[in-house]
């Protein structure tokens, strides 16, 4: 019996390598099956749990999502999915039970901006309208990198929500719509937290009918993050910390026009120092013509003793 037992034992040991060999060139030849996009995609390595970011932020990946980091998440976002290099990329957030190849899969980037401080004044009276118009104005240029690349082209944009900031936990909110060679508009939702040196945002990618889901998604994205000490909104620092510059150009409407603007922004530069100095010289200047123009007659008297 026991003969029996080890005869089959051997022969069992003796056929392991060759199923073992054929389970390996069955699985590379369904690899070698693959286009350039499904390899990229099958070689992902994806993490859950707590991430450290390379800005030093904090994230709690949410539950149901898997977290992509910036250097396989920028081949995927750039090469897969066909948009503009970040620089400021940190990494992305998948859902798990999608693949980045799915065509209404959501993705959400994860990006720091640098631009500089925003106050709150400025986050609630942004003129939203002027900013879209800017936005559209880089269309042209990104279009010929996509169309070149071989990516579709974005025809138009448009809010698909007014956008509004949140006091709360200091959150812009920027949903646009992109409407792409003549198919269903895609949904481009923002979600800028507002630090002491810019923002830190999340761009959720997805089908436009997803929108509400989104946006109930993306306050409680926020309780998923933790800054660096020392990088909270509230740690803003006037003397050596810089003043946004991306919303410059488009921040009030009639500002050029509108003296209440017009103090408004320049009370925090150097330019309101500038124009202090011209009012003083010019009140000085008029003060002094003015006592000049009262200044009494001096009349010479004649001494008739003289005479």
């Amino acid at each position: 019996m026991r003969m029996y037992f080890t005869c089959l034992l051997l022969i069992c040991l003796s056929g392991a390598p060759k199923a073992i060999a054929l389970a390996r060139e069955d699985s590379l030849n369904k690899y070698d099956k693959l286009d350039l996009k499904e390899k990229i995609s099958a070689s992902f390595s994806y993490q859950e749990g707590a991430v450290v970011l390379n800005n030093g932020a904090l994230l709690k990946v949410p539950e149901g999502f898997r977290f992509l980091d910036a250097g396989q998440g920028s081949i995927l976002v750039q090469r897969v999915w066909g948009n503009p290099e970040n620089p400021g990329f940190l990494g992305l957030l998948l859902p798990k039970q999608s693949s980045p190849l799915d065509k209404d899969v959501l993705g959400i980037e994860i990006s720091a901006d640098s631009a500089g401080y925003v106050s709150e004044l400025e986050a609630r009276q942004l003129n939203y309208t002027a900013l879209l118009q800017e936005m559209k104005q880089h269309l042209d240029e990104q279009n010929k990198r996509r169309k070149r690349n071989g990516f579709c082209v974005v025809t138009a944009m448009d809010w698909a929500i007014p956008p509004y900031y949140q006091p709360e936990n200091n959150t812009l909110h920027l949903a646009r719509l992109l409407f792409v060679d003549r198919g269903e508009p895609l949904l481009n939702y923002e979600m800028r937290i507002l630090t002491r040196k810019g923002a830190l945002c999340l761009t959720a990618v997805a089908d436009a009918g997803q929108l509400k889901m989104i946006h109930q998604l993306m306050p409680a994205l926020v309780k998923k993050i933790t800054l660096p000490a020392g990088q909270n909104y509230h740690d803003f620092n006037p003397r050596t910390d810089a003043l946004a510059s991306w919303s410059n150009k488009v921040l009030m409407v009639g500002k050029i026009l509108s003296a209440r603007y017009f103090f408004q922004s320049v009370l925090n530069t150097w330019l309101f120092v500038l124009v202090s100095l011209m009012i003083v010289l010019f009140i000085y200047t008029m003060q002094y013509f003015h006592r000049r123009r009262h200044i009494p007659k001096q009349f010479f008297r004649i001494d008739e003793r003289l005479n």
